[in-house]
């Protein structure tokens, strides 16, 4: 499974993007926005990346591609430093690329987003989605989403890639090709969420515990996320409302089966946590025309994850209607984590 990124970017700063090595967010005039970060610590090496041009005047939205990420490291750019450079934006929250198999001509959006495919499941709705809610400058694709944006990419090229290392844009014929030479330029400071800022905001909690996964070998809460996780998603988009799942894992458990966790977190009470995993258990499972391939019900995990300042403060109730969607779903947990990263299983 293919674990891919799509950074929103526009004709002018493309070829910066492409001399420099570099992606990025914006927060406008911000120098810092922990759901930038979140996102962009959910991107961990070799990770595919892509670019989306959004369309202007005669020129029509398209996607290109395919490069990699080349570390975990998210550097941290602020004030006139993160206009550098040359670049008519902040970009504060930035990660390294390398080239993977460049194409020159991106996939017209239309075709990726609009046109019709034979199923509905080849539709990228991660991708939709985004474009309905107002937009989201770092958007990761389902492991299938990033098969078929590749696929869409390599036939509009007739599976011709450029056989070079350095590239810059073409504003003229819309396409990439070969540049001059890869430049260096410095980044900014290596960032990280820190474990005191995890009670601010549920999303900093989010960013807290997505920042520390792993793919393959996952040593950081494994029992809650998995171990041989294989696809990391945070946010993700669950459905044409509001409802966006806060973490979502994949996880290869043997040679030929996987385990879906959607995890709810929470800062202090559980809230309506039962409902919106049930909702999103609904929203996940294939064979009820749910959006993850292969996701059942003896394969979907609903977790809840309550940060709290004492353990066992969970009300009996909250326990007990998480445990109540063992009926559509496979072994509900719960678990509390509190300021000092330790842990406390209650289901």
């Amino acid at each position: 499974m293919q674990r891919g990124h799509v950074f929103v970017v526009n004709e002018e700063t493309l070829a910066t993007h492409l001399k420099y090595m570099f992606v990025g967010t914006t927060a406008g005039d911000k120098d810092n926005n922990i759901g930038l970060l979140s996102d962009m610590v959910r991107v961990k090496k070799d990770d595919l990346i892509f670019f989306y041009i959004e369309g202007r005047g005669s020129k029509r939205g398209r996607f290109f591609g395919v490069f990699k990420a080349l570390e975990d490291t998210v550097y941290h750019c602020t004030g006139a430093n993160a206009l550098q450079p040359n670049l008519p934006l902040k970009l504060i929250y930035r990660k390294r690329i390398s080239p993977h198999r460049v194409y020159p001509k991106g996939v017209l959006e239309w075709i990726a987003l609009d046109k019709l495919p034979t199923y509905a499941k080849e539709l990228l709705w991660s991708l939709i989605y985004r474009k309905m809610k107002g937009g989201r400058g770092n958007t990761m694709l389902l492991p299938w989403e990033t098969e078929r944006l590749i696929g869409l990419i390599q036939s509009e090229n007739h599976g011709v890639s450029l056989e070079n290392e350095h590239f810059t844009f073409d504003k003229e014929t819309y396409e990439i090709v070969v540049g001059n030479g890869t430049a260096a330029h410095e980044h900014g400071s290596p960032t990280e969420v820190i474990l005191d800022s995890i009670g601010k905001t549920e999303t900093h909690l989010q960013a807290f515990l997505v920042q520390g996964l792993k793919p393959f070998s996952n040593d950081f809460l494994p029992e809650i996320f998995g171990r041989n996780i294989i696809w990391i998603g945070n946010e993700v988009f669950a459905g044409s409302g509001m409802q966006k799942i806060d973490i979502l894992t994949i996880e290869k458990t043997d040679d030929i089966s996987y385990m879906h966790r959607l995890v709810e977190i929470k800062l202090g009470s559980a809230g309506d946590a039962s409902s919106q995993l049930e909702y999103y258990i609904n929203w996940a499972r294939e064979d009820i025309g749910g959006h993850l391939i292969g996701a059942r019900d003896f394969n979907v995990k609903p977790v809840l994850v309550v940060l709290v300042e004492e353990f066992d403060s969970i009300p009996q109730d909250t326990v007990d209607q998480i445990a109540n969607l063992r009926t559509i779903s496979t072994e509900p947990e719960i678990y509390e984590l509190n300021f000092q990263g330790r842990k406390n299983r209650v289901l």
